[in-house]
């Protein structure tokens, strides 16, 4: 799961308007996952059905939608000083 939403986090950085250093890309996976359901697996077989879950519709908006909000909370509140305009 942490690979896939960083993964849809690189793809739409860009449209998200917030900043994009090593921390808040961080923290906005950070809040992204901790709002997603886990997805645990032990076996090939079990990553392999895990990823073909990853690629439906609904999962993709499930992902992007906790990283849009993520990205929200920390435009809001950045935990490094926001430098002035």
């Amino acid at each position: 799961m942490e690979d896939f939403v960083t993964m849809k986090l690189d793809e739409v950085i860009d449209d998200l308007n917030c900043c994009k250093c090593d921390q808040c890309r961080r923290d906005i996976i950070s809040y992204a996952l901790n709002r997603l359901a886990p997805k645990y697996v032990s076996t090939d077989t079990g990553r392999a059905l895990a990823k073909v879950g990853l690629m439906s519709s609904q999962a993709e908006i499930d992902v992007l939608t906790a990283i849009y909000e993520g990205a929200e909370v920390v435009r809001k509140h950045p935990r490094h000083p926001v430098p002035k305009k």
